[in-house]
């Protein structure tokens, strides 16, 4: 798993996102895998908005209707996990951190 800078979300190295030609196709989902991370990590935790989450939950919805067989729609990656859902916050936090770590070194 690692941490998607652009949408703030997680990807699992086998669902082979990055290695699509089509940037289009990659760039659509990055609201797919967002709402995905919010379906993991649960109501409680804020994981950020892409747009909106409607807009996020269309998106998702379009995907999983033309890519069914996609493992990132698998139900193990798609359904609340606590001990994920931990582990995705502790990662996104450092990941801001570091992010304004950078920020402020330049400034």
């Amino acid at each position: 798993m690692e941490h998607e800078g652009l949408s703030g979300a997680f990807i699992w190295e086998d669902e082979g996102l990055w290695d699509l030609r089509n940037h289009h196709l990659a760039d659509a989902f990055k609201y797919v895998i967002h709402h995905r991370m919010k379906l993991v990590a649960g109501p409680d935790n804020d994981v950020g908005v892409m747009r909106s989450y409607s807009f996020d939950k269309q998106i998702f919805e379009m995907a999983k209707k033309y890519f069914p067989d996609w493992i990132g729609f698998d139900e193990s990656r798609c359904s609340y996990n606590p001990e994920l859902a931990e582990r995705i916050m502790r990662i996104r936090k450092v990941a801001d951190w570091r992010f304004q770590k950078m920020l402020d070194e330049k400034y």
